[in-house]
């Protein structure tokens, strides 16, 4: 759970709307005598954090707080506290600090994307019974851990051409199946005992959101897939593309149904199907491209220009070697909708390609592919192919060094 999803969960419940129903905050509860809930290494976490996360999470979530969900939260909050102080004590290791400052300009940032001023949110907490200082440590230990795993493995990660290209071929023949347009909640687990829990919360989260909880403030909260920060959402998948077990679910449910918790590999999930379309038809990316026409005269000239041909920004200056060229924009448009000889012209090219030169009307001519667009297609750029797989590795590492570092950590609880 990140600073960031509960803020923008916490601004949708605490901002405008009804009150919660939860006992304010006063300086004189902060200071009444607490227990010890766990001890982490040598680090503290005491009673009164574990309910201060706990009142944050069930706000911030619109989970009703009733004493069963209370004490569930209670559980995710000391979790989210124990890692917290595992990803701080790290940050320390490698002598990160985290400022006052840095705190206040990120939950500034965030306020603002609210329309409200920090001192504004800081009101809105109190008025729920949330410490500010809750969300101070919260924002602390995000920005100290993005820190972290960004300095371990931000250098290593390499997203190489052919991942890029096997990804989008993949997806694009994936595309011409049934889609559907999915969100998630992830609750991981590997023994168990731990696909036993997750099943059961999972049943939790999936009652409270059929009594109304928005299913993308839940996932915010309580989700460990890296779409948690999107509100569980993983826009358009194609038939085949999830778990074996979540596509069987998927064939049986009808927008707007969420699945009931489904136990894969990983873990436990929950689906909600927001729709569901058909597969696109071959040949609907989105091209911009420029088309040099010359007398037939000067064929051998286009010909020798073409070789130094490598984009569209050079192409004035390639033709000018070309007497008689004339470059013509040809704009964007979508490619199965192009006359057909031009079709078959840019069929195959890359960005920055030209295509061999061919007669034409008066002389002779090539096209140049300025762009090609395979999201209007149902299919990610190549750039938002290599920034999901790039998150995806980097969140997959994450998690893994601090399952590490709990596995290595003294951690006890009384």
């Amino acid at each position: 759970m990140s600073w960031k999803q509960a803020w923008i969960a916490l601004a949708a419940v605490v901002g405008i709307g009804a009150p919660l129903a939860l006992a304010p905050f006063t300086k004189a509860a902060a200071q009444v005598q607490e227990g010890i809930a766990a001890i982490v290494n040598e680090d503290i976490i005491t009673t009164f954090d574990v309910r201060q996360r706990a009142t944050l999470l069930l706000a911030s979530s619109e989970l009703e707080p009733n004493r069963e969900n209370q004490q569930r939260a209670q559980v995710q909050a000391l979790r989210d506290l124990i890692d917290e102080t595992l990803q701080l004590q790290e940050a320390a290791r490698f002598e990160i600090e985290v400022t006052d400052q840095q705190i206040d300009e990120n939950i500034a940032e965030l306020a603002s994307q609210g329309g409200a001023t920090q001192a504004d949110l800081e009101g809105q907490l109190l008025a729920a019974g949330i410490r500010p200082q809750t969300l101070r440590d919260q924002v602390r230990a995000e920005i100290a851990w993005r820190r972290v795993v960004n300095g371990l493995f931000g250098s290593r990660i390499r997203i190489s051409a052919a991942e890029v290209e096997a990804t989008q071929a993949r997806i694009a023949a994936n595309a011409q199946r049934a889609q559907y347009q999915v969100s998630e909640i992830f609750l991981p687990a590997e023994t168990p005992a731990e696909f036993s829990e997750a099943r059961a919360n999972g049943q939790v989260l999936l009652e409270e959101m059929q009594r109304g909880a928005p299913f993308p403030l839940v996932a915010r909260q309580f989700s460990a897939a890296a779409s948690a920060a999107q509100g569980g959402d993983l826009g358009w998948v194609a038939a085949g593309e999830l778990a074996p077990a979540i596509q069987n679910v998927l064939d049986f449910l009808e927008p707007g149904q969420v699945s009931m918790p489904i136990a894969t590999e990983r873990g436990v999930y929950i689906i909600a199907l927001r729709d569901r379309r058909d597969g696109v038809v071959p040949g609907m990316d989105t091209i911009s491209a420029l088309r040099v026409t010359a007398p037939a005269s000067s064929e051998a000239a286009l010909n020798r220009a073409r070789t130094r041909i490598a984009a569209c920004a050079g192409l004035a200056s390639a033709a000018d070697d070309v007497p008689g060229a004339e470059i013509q924009d040809l704009g964007f448009a979508v490619e199965n909708t192009l006359p057909s000889d031009l079709r078959a012209q840019v069929a195959g090219l890359e960005p920055g390609e030209a295509s061999a030169v061919q007669p034409a009307s008066g002389g002779v001519a090539l096209v140049v592919l300025c762009s090609r667009d395979s999201s209007a297609a149902g299919v990610p750029t190549r750039d938002q192919i290599e920034d999901r797989l790039w998150e995806e590795e980097m969140t997959m590492l994450a998690q893994r060094h601090l399952r590490d570092l709990r596995r290595e950590a003294s951690i006890t609880s009384p």
